[in-house]
């Protein structure tokens, strides 16, 4: 159960990541800044989760960002809802899915940099 858990995140989570760099790359290109792809790979790389304000270029911060509004929705917010809806109909105390919530957060944001990294690596393979 757990693999195919880690299964189904991991291919959501690739086709995302994918989707959500190659739409940040082509938002900047539209409007003519100069992005250096292999250096934000890198920097994605390194700290894929990441961001701190002032200290990332915009389109690391873009990516991070809409990686993270992905990861809250369908990893936090919809299980928790998921969860407490079944708690509510079986009578099961409340505090049971927060912490599954916390276990499917904690499950996927440690997947995140092998998607990561397998993502950076494909992908700095095309840019050479």
């Amino acid at each position: 159960m757990l693999k195919l858990f880690l299964s189904t995140t991991d291919n959501f989570l690739s086709k995302s990541v994918k989707t959500i760099f190659e739409r940040t790359e082509k938002s900047f290109s539209q409007e003519n800044k100069k992005v250096d792809i292999l250096n934000e790979l890198n920097k994605l790389k390194n700290d894929p989760l990441g961001c701190v304000l002032g200290h990332n270029s915009p389109f690391e911060a873009s990516v991070k960002i809409q990686i993270k509004v992905i990861l809250g929705i369908f990893f936090v917010i919809l299980p928790l809802l998921g969860f407490s809806l079944l708690a509510y109909l079986s009578n099961i105390e409340m505090l049971y899915p927060v912490l599954l919530t916390l276990i499917v957060a904690y499950l996927v944001a440690s997947r995140m940099d092998e998607i990561i990294d397998r993502y950076v690596n494909g992908r700095a393979i095309n840019i050479y």
